[in-house]
Order: structure tokens, then C-alpha cells, then sequence
């Protein structure tokens, strides 16, 4: 009997059924190395440092000189134990991360500076030629000084009280942040305090010192990867001020030790790197860092604030490195700046007139800031008739003098440059200018 070969059919059968097998074995490969990758990210993402602050909305990653916004809560000021010792939490490294800071002094647009940029026959104001000159010298990834007088929506105008545009003036200084926190904010009460912040936001800027509008006394950002706290205090109110804040007292909290360390302490747990204290303290006439000044930031120091930034004394002050022991025995630095005194003002007081821009590079790896670079940019307040006109410009004393600028005033810039230098020649800051 003769054998009958495989048929077609069969070998069909066999081909279809060795496709199966083959797909199944595929698929099965891909779950299982799917599901792998899958099992090692979430082992990734739980080798790293948890985070305790808010992240920014966005899921890429924040690129260079980007700032974000993020949202902190502090302890009220009804919780501060008095005599409590606050203990700093134990901050770990990671990835160094830098950036750079340059902080103005006070910004003050008084009456005869207003005065002098009135158009009459436009019947409007033109503030931003008085400080655009310093606008290639504000070059900090973050970028700050104190306006210390309430934007008004009128035309009214006087040393504490300006128009809104105002506003316009620091923005051409190139400025983002815009501290708030002084004598004067709630002279106008809260309703002042909340069109001043208006003006400055519709202008792209960031105020902050007052919890008046979408501003807050405190706030902590994300730059350059670092989270920055920004904590603004005033030691004291006008007549006026006070008055306000009794009527409304969450608009801001006057400083208290206590609550200071507090409020470190609420940043640093919510994972900041680097916290900065702006304060407004002194007498606008002080002329040299007081007893209470030194008291007060070597506790904002051993609190764990890495840099003091004041303003109300009208001239600059010395500059100090306050060295401190963490909790761990690690040794770190605070930088006080005691006055960054004047960067515009009517008065034509030497040591007034006699500004600077200070200039920080500073690297933050979770668990230590450091200043890689402590720089200064002095300036002068140039006023000089042109024209028949009078005129403010804010100008670099260290720099040529503008071709209009006339002997007088030459000799004038050339002794506010040697004023600011003298002051902080004896800063323990490595500094140059």
C-alpha cells in the first residue's frame, strides 16, 4: 500500500499553530520587560529626596534663569512659644545648583524727583530715564530692591505717595522683585498697599513684603533648580501704618524674633535651600550697624537665614559673615548686609547720594550655601540742570562719566565712589568691585 504524504492542509495547520506559539512567546517577553521598566522608574523615583514644598505645575524640568512661584505655609504668629529654641532640620546634599543675586537699596521717587520728570504740556510723568542707565548692571538671576513709598492711581504725587507710573521707573531698572516691606506701605492702608502691588504686577513685577492683592509677605521660588525662601519683615509702622495694621492685622506681620525663627524653621522643613531675610530696620539716619542689629541678625543667623538683606538706614552699611554651628557641627556663613542704603533720593546728602548694587554668586547643594563670589557696583545720584531742566539719573560712580555730566558733578560721583568704598573696605566679604 503506497503512503500518503503530508498534505497541504497539515502543513497550513502547522505553520498557523507555529505563529501562535511564536507571537505569544513575543508578547509575553515584551509584558515582562514592559512591566520591568515600569517597576525600576518607581524604584527611581523612590530613591529620591521626597519634597515637601509644592512643585510648579509644569513636568519638564525648569530651565535656566526660570522663575517659579511656590506656595509655603508658615506658623502663625499666635503659636510662637516665647524663649523656645527653635531646632534647625537636618538639610541633605545633592546636586550643587547656582545662581546669582543682585540687590538695590531703596528706590525712592520723592517729590522733587517726580517734579523733574513731569511734562506739563503732556500732563504725564516719564520716571523710566532716571534709573535706565543701571539696567546692564542688574544682571542677577534674581533681582530685588525696596520701593518705600504707595503707588497712587491719581496724580498726586509726594515723598510718600506717588503715581502709578511710577511703577514704570522700576520696571526700566531692571528689578523683578519688588520689596514692600517698610515704614510707610500701609500709610494709605490696606487698599494703598493692594494698588501698589496692581501697579507693579501689571508690569511683570513681583512684589513682595505685604499680604495685600496676590502678594505675600514671604514667598519661596524656584530658580535655577535652587529653592529660594524670601522672607520680608519691618520692625516698625508710621502712625498712620499702625493704625491700619490694627484695623486690619493680617496684612503683615511686624518682626518678632520668635516668629522669624519660626518662619525659618516652616521654610527650611518645606525644603528650602537658601533663605534670604529682608528686613527694614534702624532709623533712616543711622549711620553705622547698632548693638540691636547685630543682636538681631546673629539670631536670624543661628536660626539658619544664609543672607540679611537691610534697608531704612538712608547710606550703606558695613557688610558682616556671620559664622554659625548647624545643628550636626557643621560650620556654615550668613552674609548681613546692614544697609544697602539709597539707589534714588532728592536729598543731596553725601553718604545719600552714595549708593550700591550688591552682586552675589551663590552655590546651594542641599545641605550647605555657599558665596562663591560677594561683589559690589557702587552708584551715585546724579542731579544736574540740562537744558534749563533738572534731572536724576542713577549712575555707576565707578564708571566713565557720561558726557554731559559737568566738572561739578564729576568731583561730586568721584567722592560718592570713595564714600561707598571706604564703608566696606573692612567688610570681612572678600569683596571687589
Amino acid at each position: 500500500m503506497k503512503k500518503r504524504g503530508v498534505s497541504a492542509g497539515t502543513i497550513l495547520a502547522l505553520a498557523l499553530t507555529a505563529a501562535v506559539v511564536f507571537t505569544c512567546v513575543f508578547l509575553y517577553v515584551k509584558v515582562r520587560s514592559r512591566s520591568t521598566d515600569v517597576h525600576m522608574s518607581v524604584l527611581r523615583a523612590a530613591e529620591q529626596p521626597k519634597e515637601n514644598i509644592a512643585q510648579t505645575p509644569e513636568e519638564t524640568p525648569v530651565p535656566q534663569s526660570t522663575v517659579h512661584t511656590v506656595t509655603v505655609t508658615l506658623a502663625p504668629a499666635a503659636a510662637v512659644t516665647p524663649g523656645a529654641a527653635t531646632a534647625q532640620p537636618v538639610r541633605t546634599a545633592r546636586e550643587k545648583r547656582t545662581f546669582t543675586i543682585t540687590a538695590g537699596g531703596m528706590i525712592a521717587f520723592e517729590s522733587d524727583v517726580s517734579d523733574s520728570v513731569y511734562d506739563h504740556e503732556a500732563k504725564a510723568f516719564a520716571y523710566a530715564p532716571v534709573l535706565a542707565t543701571l539696567r546692564a548692571k542688574v544682571d542677577g538671576d534674581l533681582t530685588l530692591a525696596t520701593l518705600p513709598q504707595v503707588i497712587s492711581t491719581d496724580q498726586k504725587y509726594g515723598d510718600e505717595q506717588i503715581p502709578e507710573a511710577a511703577a514704570d521707573g522700576v520696571r526700566s531698572s531692571g528689578f523683578e522683585y519688588v520689596l514692600l516691606n517698610t515704614s510707610h506701605i500701609l500709610d494709605q492702608g490696606a487698599a494703598g498697599a493692594e494698588q501698589t502691588v496692581s501697579s507693579l504686577r501689571q508690569l511683570g513685577m513681583h512684589p513682595l513684603g505685604v499680604e495685600a492683592g496676590d502678594s505675600s509677605q514671604h514667598q519661596v521660588i524656584l530658580l535655577n533648580g535652587v529653592r529660594i525662601a524670601l522672607l520680608s519683615y519691618t520692625e516698625a509702622l508710621t502712625a498712620k501704618g499702625k493704625l491700619s495694621l490694627e484695623n486690619q492685622p493680617g496684612v503683615m506681620q511686624l518682626y518678632s524674633q520668635q516668629q522669624a525663627e519660626r518662619d525659618i524653621a516652616a521654610v527650611r522643613a518645606q525644603g528650602a535651600d537658601a533663605v534670604i531675610v529682608c528686613i527694614h530696620w534702624g532709623k533712616a539716619d543711622t549711620t553705622s550697624p547698632t548693638a540691636a542689629m547685630r543682636r538681631t541678625a546673629q539670631s536670624l543667623a543661628e536660626a539658619g537665614a544664609d543672607m540679611i538683606l537691610g534697608t531704612r538706614p538712608q547710606r550703606v552699611l558695613p557688610m558682616d559673615l556671620i559664622t554659625v554651628s548647624a545643628d550636626n557641627g557643621i560650620q556654615r556663613q550668613c552674609l548681613v548686609a546692614y544697609s544697602l542704603g539709597t539707589l534714588l533720593t532728592e536729598s543731596r546728602d553725601g553718604y545719600d547720594i552714595s549708593g550700591m548694587l550688591l552682586n552675589l554668586t551663590v552655590t546651594c547643594d542641599g545641605a550647605e550655601t555657599r558665596f562663591d563670589s560677594i561683589t559690589y557696583t557702587p552708584t551715585y545720584v546724579w542731579r544736574q540742570s540740562i537744558n534749563g531742566k533738572i534731572q536724576y539719573r542713577v549712575v555707576c560712580s565707578a564708571d566713565a562719566a557720561p558726557a554731559d555730566m559737568d566738572a561739578k558733578q564729576q568731583d561730586v560721583m568721584d567722592r560718592a565712589l570713595k564714600r561707598v568704598q571706604t564703608i566696606l573696605k573692612d567688610s570681612p566679604a572678600a569683596m571687589r568691585q
